[in-house]
């Protein structure tokens, strides 16, 4: 019988489970701002896009641009509140069930992002006063963990995102 697996969340969790130091996440206010520029470039690169090209596979695990789209976006919904509750339940394996309910997916992100920025908005300066433990189906994580883990996750998805459109032309 072969060892079962644990996903992570954050790389603070491998550390933890290595025993060894686990770096301080970056200032949970400055991350939350980062999101922000990097979730208006993937809205303005699907924005003019058309079905077609939406739904076409990419190099991504042949996963497209719809589905990426959702989860994108999707933990930027759970976000405030994770910070809110200490819950984040985060199951990106259901994707592909998020992205058949969709019927207009620039106006879910857009949805999306406007609530994210309106949160960044109110409460940004709280995040840098409270950083609270956060469980999720991946393990429990600092919410500043948490954030940096999203920031990191939509910046490599836009570098995808990029790249599949540039091959395209």
């Amino acid at each position: 019988m072969g060892e079962a697996t644990t996903p992570i969340l954050h790389v603070s969790q491998l550390a933890a489970a290595l025993g060894l130091p686990v770096m301080p996440s970056a200032e949970p206010t400055r991350l939350a701002w980062e999101t922000l520029p990097l979730l208006r470039s993937w809205l303005d690169h699907v924005r003019p896009l058309d079905f077609d090209r939406l739904t076409e596979p990419t190099h991504s695990r042949g996963r497209s641009l719809r589905n990426l789209t959702v989860n994108v976006f999707h933990p930027f919904e759970l976000l405030p509140a994770a910070w809110a509750t200490g819950e984040f339940p985060w199951e990106p394996e259901r994707d592909d069930e998020r992205e058949r309910e969709l019927v207009d997916v620039v106006g879910y992100a857009e949805s999306i992002l406007a609530a994210w920025t309106s949160f960044v908005l109110e409460r940004g300066d709280e995040l840098g006063e409270r950083d609270p433990a956060v469980s999720s189906p991946r393990g429990e994580v600092q919410f500043s963990a948490l954030l940096e883990s999203q920031r990191d996750h939509v910046r490599f998805h836009v570098g995808q995102l990029v790249a599949f459109l540039g091959k395209q032309g």
